[in-house]
């Protein structure tokens, strides 16, 4: 059995190409949309990602290559090679029009940015709004920040990492643009992803803890879907959530789905028997955890003792972007005095506003890892891309992840 991934603009071109290589025996897999990344990514448009299979014991007739050379042929062969002419010049004429589509799109952009300073130089700001720069320019970028929710104190620090002579009028956008863009780019930190196999019999561990409500049991399954299905681990769930209403019924119902077991721990030994019964036959246990408020300091207690029974174990803390910053600090300050611990952000689609992400980093010094931005399991969920943050932060892109 062979597997493959196809990518297309559409659905339908990434099925032809599956078609065009492996015949009509091939088996589609999973199919998901792309949405592209760095600070380039608003000139980019998402594709879609085709994962097939097909048996190769079928061998599946291979089309010669396409070449504007007409062969001396008749009949229908002739016709044939025609119909693969037109389609590599329908080729060609897509990409012209995938460039003229980008340059519209940059153009939009500086747009933007042209009519923000045209109203910053006629003067024109919010009357709550604080003038913090004389030049118009660096005051369009402090707003932009601000209005994002990036704390002011922080807003001001970035841009005044620019050089001294950056007062007058006539500074480049661009400057401005690489400046403040690198500056975000290094608070939010490189993100810490679930790490590469590992060998059998020595399972990775990981936790996921945080408030009620934040999203952790479907965050879980949605990474649950990620490793098993498209990076071939064998994953084990356990939860430890046995206060909540449906919670176990909830993550039973996910596992099933993907074909996964999925352990109770009503009490730490039962977590540690289960680890050690299971470390011979999966690579991932993903442990969910009762939320907690971070104003119970004894269901906390409670919390660290499953947390201490499991050795070599990788903790995630999960907020929700909706959340105030203020608590989220509050949230971050407590479980900091029970675990070392990376960060994993929800529900970004609930919310236009990324300015808590930098906060958090610059405030606390925590490693991010994901970021979720709907329901979709697995799809919705990714490691989090500092230089998106910083292109939406920015402005300049306004689409989903």
């Amino acid at each position: 059995m062979k597997i493959k991934k196809f990518t297309g603009a559409t659905e339908q071109e990434a099925i032809e190409k599956i078609r065009d290589e492996m015949g009509l025996d091939a088996l589609v897999i999973n199919i998901k949309k792309i949405q592209p990344k760095g600070i380039f990514a608003f000139l980019r448009k998402s594709y879609v990602e085709v994962t097939a299979a097909h048996d190769e014991k079928v061998k599946q007739p291979q089309a010669p290559e396409p070449t504007f050379e007409m062969p001396k042929t008749t009949g229908f062969e002739q016709v044939a090679q025609v119909a693969q002419l037109s389609a590599q010049i329908d080729e060609k004429e897509q990409r012209i029009k995938m460039l003229s589509d980008m340059l519209h799109t940059t153009g939009d952009a500086l747009g933007r940015a042209q009519s923000q300073l045209s109203v910053a130089k006629a003067g024109n700001y919010k009357a709550d709004r604080q003038r913090i720069y004389q030049n118009n320019m660096l005051q369009v970028f402090y707003d932009t920040l601000v209005e994002n929710q990036v704390l002011p104190h922080i807003a001001q620090e970035i841009l005044d990492e620019l050089p001294e002579d950056a007062s007058h009028e006539q500074i480049d956008i661009e400057l401005i643009v690489a400046v403040v863009y690198n500056s975000l780019v290094g608070i939010i930190g490189e993100p810490q992803g679930l790490a590469t196999k590992p060998a059998k019999g020595n399972p990775q561990k990981f936790a996921f803890v945080g408030p009620t409500g934040v999203g952790k049991t479907t965050t879980i399954a949605k990474l649950t879907a990620d490793l098993s299905l498209n990076r071939g681990m064998d994953v084990n769930l356990v939860t430890a959530d046995t206060y909540r209403i449906a919670a176990v019924e909830q993550l039973k119902t996910y596992g099933d789905i993907l074909g996964i077991d999925v352990a109770v721990a009503y009490k730490p030994d039962d977590l540690t028997k289960h680890i050690r019964d299971s470390k011979d036959t999966c690579d991932i246990i993903l442990i969910d955890t009762a939320g907690r408020s971070h104003k119970h300091r004894e269901h906390l207690g409670e919390l660290v003792q499953f947390l201490d029974a499991v050795d070599d174990l990788r903790v995630f803390l999960v907020l929700s972007l909706t959340t105030k910053y203020e608590d989220m600090l509050d949230i971050i300050d407590t479980f900091t005095n029970i675990c070392d611990f990376e960060i994993i952000f929800t529900k970004m689609d609930e919310t236009g506003k990324l300015g808590s992400i930098v906060n958090v980093c610059y405030n606390t010094g925590k490693k991010l890892s994901y970021i979720t931005f709907g329901q979709n399991v697995p799809d919705d969920i990714k490691t989090i891309a500092p230089g998106e943050v910083a292109m939406r932060l920015l402005g300049l892109n306004d689409d989903d992840f």
